[in-house]
Parts: C-alpha cells; structure tokens; sequence
C-alpha cells in the first residue's frame, strides 16, 4: 500500500486486552461495579463495542476477567501469607501490612473489590458471582487453615476453627470498609492489630462475651 491510499475499511483495530481489563477494574473498583458499563469502559480506553464483545462475550464475561485479575493483583499475595509457615506473631503483622499498604502510591483505590461486589451481588451475572463466590470461599478457607495450624501449635485453644476464622474475615472485610470510608490506615492497623490478637490470646472469654 502506497503512502496515498487509505487503509481497507473494516478493518478492526487490534484490542488492547490488558488496558480495557485494567481500566474496567479500576473503574468497578472505585465506582462499584453495576455503577459502570461497557459504553463506559469504551469512551475510557477507544476500544470499539463490539471489539470489546469480541473478546469477553458481554458486561458479565468482562466483570468476571476484571475480577481474576483483581484475585492476582490483590488477593493472592494476602492468601500466600496466610498459608507460610512463619510463626502467628509474623503472619499477623504481614498481613495487617499487606492489609492497610498506602493504596494511594500504589495507584490503586482504597477499600475491596471483592466487598463491593457482594454488596451488589444481586446485579452481578451468574459468571462473575460464581467466580466472587469461589474467590471469598478461598478467602475464607485460608483463614480456617491459618486458625487450625494456630490450634496445632498451640496459639490457640477452645475456640472453634470455623468461628475464629469466620471472626478474622469480617475483621479484614470491616478494614476494607474502613479505608473506603476515609479513616487512616494507621487507625485500621490498630483495630486490626487488637482484633487479631484477641483471637489468639488464648483467652476466649474476652472475644466471645
């Protein structure tokens, strides 16, 4: 083709997969994720519709690829330090750490995607709440695991695996929407630090009662 003469109309643009995944999970992150349409991830990166239905079927198979990348980028590295084998004193700290990062110069919104779509669940398509469900069952599997290897090594006793574990989740759920709502993450890491160490305290009275 000479300098001249003008591309072949019809030709579809290569879509950039990563950017429309990224720019569709910030935006579900930050705004929820029934706050925000194909139209709209469309206008934010150029991608034409139909490219963008091309490559994920529909709103749905779009919402539930954003949420596997959100699973790598910010749940996965919270899983792998439940599971180490590092002492519970350790493990607390790495994960109110990992919990409470300056989100800000990481680039990333404050508060949990996984949160956000559970409290919308109902507007989610029947791929992406199975893929949130499946991701907060992992969640949660890992804390029970964390719970029972405290119990074997003695860090904990007489409470109930499930109940303790059920405990930590909601403690890391109500940290997410804390930092949503604006409070510091050096007040959230306190909570998180008094809450945690409550469960292991061997002291199950004062958790409990």
């Amino acid at each position: 083709m000479s300098q001249n003469q003008t591309p072949l109309r019809g030709r579809p643009k290569k879509l950039d997969r990563n950017l429309i995944l990224q720019s569709a999970l910030m935006e579900y992150w930050t705004k929820g994720p029934s706050n925000v349409s194909i139209n709209d991830i469309c206008k934010l990166t150029g991608a034409s519709k139909p490219g963008v239905y091309r490559e994920f079927s529909n709103d749905d198979g779009l919402k539930k690829s954003a949420l596997e990348t959100y699973q790598t980028l910010a749940v996965q590295p919270l899983l792998d330090i439940l599971y180490s084998d590092k002492p519970i004193s350790e493990t607390i700290d790495a994960a109110i750490s990992f919990i409470t990062q300056d989100r800000k110069s990481m680039g990333v919104p404050n508060g949990c995607l996984l949160v956000m779509m559970t409290a919308q669940s109902e507007q989610l398509g029947s791929s992406t709440l199975e893929e949130l469900n499946r991701i907060r069952a992992n969640l949660f599997t890992a804390y029970f695991s964390w719970v029972k290897r405290a119990k074997l090594e003695g860090e904990l006793s007489d409470l109930e695996t499930n109940e303790t574990a059920l405990y930590l989740e909601n403690q890391h759920i109500g940290a997410m929407r804390m930092q949503r709502e604006g409070i510091s993450n050096e007040t959230i890491a306190n909570v998180l630090n008094f809450a945690f160490k409550m469960a292991f305290s061997k002291k199950p009275k004062l958790l409990l009662n």
